[in-house]
């Protein structure tokens, strides 16, 4: 029994940066303020069809031009999940963050899947949605809930950095995923010298990213702006420059 209940927790341990990754995507759509009442049991609205609207978003008209199970825009593109009712996690603005959660959610067990929308009348505008079954929905809340909240206790803990290597590659890693979700899914601004900044609206987030700099080599402060919050990079050190300099490159 004993054994079993390591390898389990072995396996969850392995499993948090993708989960935590995961859960710093959504929370860069703006909606991470209310993250632990849509992600818990009994708080959030009930599970309903996609056409319903996403979290955090309204609900202006839009037609699904196409999109799929991790699949890139474009004549391969697998169809949307069709036959069951589906309840959309997030909505972007670039496709790459919905290809990303999309990916990430596929590879701990949820059958994700993302698709391009659009709306407007003259000035026409593109979002980017990605949708779990809602028979899915409870069991990806409560993993995505615990995983967020174990993540942040690992970066924000107060004890060395240089207490033991598995303890500082764990966080290394949240780190790095943390930074990489922003890089994707918040509104990024570039600066001159090589510094660049990010703009979201949860505060927990925010803190996350500036000691996640930290823990990167690098300096990042946060400031409060109208609308949003900005945190800014200070200085970049080699990992969080990796993940900054374009094309993107998906830390693993």
């Amino acid at each position: 029994m004993a054994t079993r209940h390591e390898t389990t927790g072995d396996t969850a341990m392995r499993a948090l940066p993708a989960i935590f990754e995961a859960a710093c995507l959504i929370r860069c759509t703006g909606v991470g303020r209310s993250l632990r009442h849509e992600f818990e049991p009994g708080t959030g609205p009930a599970p309903g069809p996609v056409s319903s609207g996403a979290i955090g978003t309204s609900g202006h008209s839009a037609s699904i031009l196409s999109g799929g199970d991790t699949a890139p825009l474009g004549p391969g593109a697998a169809p949307v999940i069709t036959g069951a009712a589906l309840r959309a996690v997030a909505e972007f603005n670039q496709p790459e963050a919905a290809e990303r959660l999309s990916r990430l959610l596929s590879d701990l067990g949820v059958p994700a899947s993302w698709a391009t929308l659009s709306g407007g009348g003259r000035r026409r505008y593109f979002v980017h949605r990605v949708t779990i079954p809602s028979s899915s929905w409870l069991s990806t809340a409560q993993q995505l809930t615990a995983g967020w909240r174990q993540g942040r206790h690992f970066l924000l803990r107060t004890d060395p950095v240089g207490a033991s290597s598995p303890h500082n590659a764990r966080r290394e890693a949240l780190a790095r995923r943390a930074w990489q979700a922003a890089s994707l899914a918040a509104g990024r601004q570039r600066r001159g010298g090589g510094v660049f900044g990010v703009r979201l609206a949860d505060q927990e987030l925010a803190a996350v990213l500036v000691r996640s700099a930290r823990l990167l080599g690098a300096t990042a402060s946060m400031r409060s702006r109208p609308g949003c919050l900005q945190v800014s990079v200070t200085s970049l050190g080699p990992s969080l420059l990796e993940i900054a300099a374009p094309p993107l490159r998906v830390a693993v």
